[in-house]
């Protein structure tokens, strides 16, 4: 027989899993819920949509008495042990309460299974298939008959203790004096002490509880007067300490020979716990027999031989009999003639043995017909192990019977059925023995049915496939679950192995057990070899669409969307209900119905989408601009099998380019608000702007003003290859563009000296992406700056003529001040002065001649400094020159004990002249350990910092210090001093400002008497 393909129904196996009777969820292996059956949803009192997609133990809330429990670390547990291990895990009546609709918690029982689900190809778990049992009625009951069994346990036990306690109270009392002796149970059982008992019967009357007394008083007498032999009666006693005990009383009355009673005997039994355990046996066995009546099943109790001596009431109504006809044995007549020897016989052994009894039989019920029931009887026993009493059931089996007849001859049918399908075909039973398989197995296998039978199957299994599809298989024997499995079997035909689905089916009686399994194995191995080829290929696409950064998405021809990759859901914390057209709470509302409307046009006309929009972060609540492009795919006949699209996050850009767009408006703005010509040109250099001053000025339009030369047109012939040369090296190198040319004006045809400047805008990597620039009137300034440089010229005359002079003098002077301080010292060692006061007069001299020298001295410095401006700049090591300088003025700093510190790490180079640098620190350091305060040593402290284009030094002490107030404008004047208690010259500050000038800088200077001074040194940098 050919095995030819059968197509298979296209079934919705996810609406079937929610349709199925139990208790079932799908689990991640992280433990989400993928999907819930219906049953399951009943049973929890929760819904679909607070369910799907959340962490399990997030869903259900734990009671008090749970967290206790822990019931939550049990089931954890248990899934960890399935992932762990691959196998299916079990556990039996977990209490675990439900939280009800109005807030309560119902006290719950299950019994849960979770059983892995494995990957074909990898053996990796993709899902776990938990399902849970309600067991809390079965568990409930069998709390109940556990504890009617603890109690009734406990209430012999009780009264066997108590028996072996109890001791008797003899009692003698003489009826004709009334005296009455007590042996010493009176006082071991009631407290009292000898000495508080009375002799007369009044030592038994008072003691009497008050609502018995008349009765036992009036019992006693009774038979007293008529002269009985024996009373006995049950009452309350009081003992010592006010309790009352039950005691049971009785006495024996002694006649004379008259007749007449005389003296009674008796002995008081303590009987107080056994009237306690009386009565609660009592309570404890109507409570058993309200239980047994609660049943929904017929109930029975018996004596130890076997005597019937209850019904419950369902016996009554079903049979229509009385206690009376059923009492002993009264049963024989009802049950079916077939039944009632095997019944009885069975029934007898039982209860010799004291084994369990268990029986199938028919049973007569009132309306004269028989029906099956499961009789069961177990004995219960005291605490030596005697039966004491066994109690029975019946338990309505008809259903069952009639449905097992229907099977067999289900079965019958069954393999007329499965010998026709081009299926294989099998059957097993409930232990996972399987029983049967059709023909097309032996055609295909090539084996025998001796050889096939229970496990002989696996043989022809893959080596690869044999012990998983075993273990899956008792799996599904151990928990009932449906088996299902794809595997490889060999064709006997071409010993070559193909892939068969196999499936199997329990099918269950009416109590829910499995009676047999039904299961094919049908061949998939041309749809798996194209499955696992659709699969790589899915997989290469999904791998891919949950690489790239952006939200990869695809829908179906008719735009409902099917997928999306991961980054859809991260970005806007939406689930799998965001699919098909859920996507659109996410759209910012300003865009929703635009796109909806340009997305269903594009599905109608097949056009491609670009499409700018806002998605929502749900959580946060924030938008983001994203570009979103989809593109039709068409298969050979034109049609649209399906639509690719991407979301590209351009937030960024958005607003970058938003703001772009803000800064070009102010740009405009301002290059129309200023008094020059803007201009911007490209990369290469070609002009691509000029703003209106240029227009009116040149008479040019913006259109034959663009461009790469198009405003050399307008430039003085004699300034077009210089301008054009400098623009172009510019253009080439990047470096700043500036020139001075002449500009044509339209009003007049005249040029006018112009300053053109142009700076380049870079990226990131340094390459320059735009040329900003402008040109500014400089005509005034042109023809100021002739002037100013004829002045100069004028003025370096006149300072060359003053350095002249100034050099002549102090060469001119030196010599006959030498020759006069030479005379005037061997005149001083030679002569003999006899004037008082020639001493004196000789100091005088000697000062004013050495303050000469050091006037002429200075001038020359001065002289030194105007040249020092010609020499050659270079840069200097500031630490190095500071400590040359500390060094010739050692002396000083040790005898004044001045500390002085540096800190030039902002700046450690300055661009100046070796000399000048030199003379600028040694008068500044000088200065302020001259002019420190009388009351501390100098602390002067030496700085740098980098400020625009110059290299700031800081000279700070805290000296004397300068009223600015007064002195200010004549601080760098030539001889000007400000303290008289020192020698000076008055030439310091005025060397450092023109040294400091000379080369572009400038000086500043900041000052407090009596707290010090800082000068702030401004040393121009020289330009890269």
């Amino acid at each position: 027989m050919k095995n030819t393909p059968v197509a298979q129904p296209d079934i919705d196996y996810r609406s079937l899993f929610k349709a199925l009777p139990g208790s079932f969820i799908v689990l991640s292996p992280d433990f989400r819920i993928i999907e819930a059956s219906e049953h399951y949803l009943s049973s929890t009192h929760t819904v679909g949509k607070q369910l799907i997609g959340k962490y399990l133990f997030d869903i259900f809330p734990e009671s008090d008495v749970i967290e206790r429990l822990g019931s939550k670390q049990v089931i954890l547990k248990s899934l960890k042990h399935v992932l762990e291990n691959k196998a299916a895990d079990a556990i039996e009546a977990l209490r675990f309460d439900v939280m009800l609709p109005d807030g309560r918690f119902a006290e719950c029982y299950w019994d849960l299974c979770s059983k892995p689900v494995l990957d074909s190809s990898t053996g990796e778990i993709q899902h776990i298939l938990h399902e849970v049992r309600d067991v809390t009625e079965l568990v409930k009951k069998e709390h109940k008959t556990t504890s009617v069994q603890a109690n009734y346990q406990e209430m012999n036990e009780r009264f066997e203790r108590i028996a072996k306690a109890t001791s008797d109270v003899i009692w003698d009392w003489n009826l004709l004096t009334n005296q009455v002796w007590w042996n010493d149970g009176f006082t071991s059982l009631f407290g009292y002490l000898p000495s508080e008992i009375e002799p007369d019967a009044t030592s038994w009357t008072s003691r009497i509880h008050p609502e018995d007394l008349d009765r036992v008083s009036h019992s006693i007498h009774h038979a007293i007067e008529l002269g009985e032999n024996k009373w006995n009666d049950t009452y309350r006693f009081r003992c010592a300490d006010g309790s009352y005990k039950t005691i049971f009383d009785q006495g024996y009355i002694i006649l004379n020979e008259q007749g007449q009673s005389v003296r009674m005997l008796g002995a008081m039994q303590d009987v107080t716990e056994k009237v306690k355990i009386e009565q609660q046996l009592k309570e404890q066995t109507e409570y058993t027999l309200k239980m047994l009546n609660a049943l929904p099943l017929m109930t029975w109790t018996t004596t130890p031989d076997g005597a019937v001596n209850f019904y419950s009431q369902q016996w009554y109504e079903y049979t229509g009999s009385n206690f009376e006809e059923m009492r002993a044995w009264g049963w024989s007549n009802i049950i079916h003639p077939d039944d009632a020897e095997e019944t009885a016989r069975m029934w007898k052994k039982s209860i010799s043995t004291g084994e369990t009894f268990v029986g199938e039989n028919r049973w007569k019920g009132k309306d004269g017909n028989y029906k099956w029931f499961l009789a069961r009887s177990v004995p219960m026993r005291d605490s030596k192990g005697n039966i004491i009493m066994w109690v029975g059931s019946h338990t309505d089996i008809e259903d069952q019977k009639q449905m097992m007849a229907a099977i067999e001859s289900s079965k019958e049918r069954f393999k007329m059925l499965a010998e026709s399908i081009p299926h294989i075909v099998w059957s097993g039973k409930p232990d996972g023995y399987v029983d049967y398989f059709n023909q097309q197995w032996y055609d295909y296998t090539k084996m025998t049915e001796e050889e096939t039978l229970g496990l002989g199957w696996s043989p022809s299994l893959h080596p690869d496939d044999l012990q998983p599809t075993v273990d899956d298989w008792l799996s599904s024997m151990r928990t009932g679950q449906m088996y299902e499995r794809e595997l490889r079997l060999r064709d006997a035909n071409t010993e070559n192995y193909r892939w068969f689905l196999a499936r199997a089916l329990p099918i269950r009686d009416a109590a829910g057990n499995i009676i047999t399994w039904y299961g094919t194995a049908t061949d998939i191995h041309d749809q798996k070899v194209l499955r696992e080829q659709v699969e790589a290929s899915e997989k290469k696409f999904r791998f891919l669409t949950e690489s790239i950064p952006q939200m990869v998405w695809s829908a179906n021809p008719d735009g409902y969307i099917d997928y999306t990759n991961h980054r859809w859901f991260e970005y806007t914390k939406m689930d799998e209900n965001s699919l098909g057209f859920g996507w659109a709470p996410a759209i910012h509302p300003d865009e929703l119905d635009s796109l909806m409307s340009t997305w269903l046009n594009c599905v109608a006309t097949g056009e491609k989408l670009e499409f700018q929009v806002r998605f929502q972060d749900t959580e946060a609540k924030t938008y983001r601009w994203f570009l979103l492009r989809a593109e039709p795919m068409y298969n050979d006949k034109k049609e649209i099998v399906k639509w690719f699209g991407t979301a590209t996050d351009i937030h960024d850009q958005r607003l970058l380019q938003e703001q772009l767009q803000e800064s070009e408006q102010k740009f405009r703005f301002l290059t129309e608000s200023i008094p020059q010509m803007v201009w911007t040109a490209n990369a290469d250099g070609a002009v691509d702007y000029f703003n209106n001053r240029w227009i009116n000025y040149t008479g040019l339009s913006l259109e034959e003003s663009l461009g790469p030369e198009a405003w050399l047109k307008v430039l003085h012939p004699d300034d077009v290859e210089m301008a054009l040369n400098r623009w172009l090296h510019s253009v080439h190198t990047g470096d700043y563009y500036e020139i001075e040319y002449r500009i044509r004006s339209s009003f007049s045809s005249s040029y006018r000296w112009f300053l053109g400047q142009g700076l380049p805008m870079r990226d990131n990597e340094g390459n320059v992406t735009k040329w900003f620039g402008t040109c500014t009137d400089i005509e005034d300034h042109k023809k100021a700056e002739e002037e100013l440089l004829e002045k100069n010229i004028e003025l370096e005359r006149t300072n060359q003529d003053l350095d002249s002079f100034v050099y002549t003098a102090s060469h001119d002077l030196k010599l006959p001040i030498l020759n006069m301080a030479g005379i005037f010292e061997e005149l001083t060692r030679v002569a003999e002065f006899k004037d008082p006061d020639a001493p004196k007069m000789i100091n005088m001299f000697n000062r004013s001649l050495h303050q000469i020298q050091n006037t002429i001295d200075e001038l020359s410095e001065v002289v030194k400094v105007q040249k020092a401006g010609r020499k050659e700049l270079e840069y200097l090591d500031l630490q190095a020159i500071t400590q040359d300088v500390l060094e010739n003025l050692q002396h000083h700093i040790e005898g004044t004990q001045a500390s002085i510190t540096t800190n030039f790490s902002a700046a450690p180079y300055l661009y100046f002249t070796r000399p000048g640098l030199k003379s600028i620190l040694y008068n500044l350091i000088s200065n302020a350990i001259k002019y420190k305060s009388n009351e501390k040593p100098p602390v002067i402290h030496l700085n740098t910092k980098i400020k625009d284009n110059f290299v700031e030094l800081q000279v700070s002490d805290n000296g004397i210090g300068l009223d600015l107030s007064k002195h200010h404008n004549k601080l760098f004047q030539m001889f000007r001093r400000f303290h008289n208690h020192v020698n000076g010259s008055g030439l310091g500050l005025y060397i450092v400002n023109r040294l400091l000038t000379n080369q572009g800088g400038y000086i500043n200077i900041e000052s407090q008497l009596n707290k010090g001074t800082t000068f702030y040194l401004y040393f121009k940098q020289k330009k890269a």
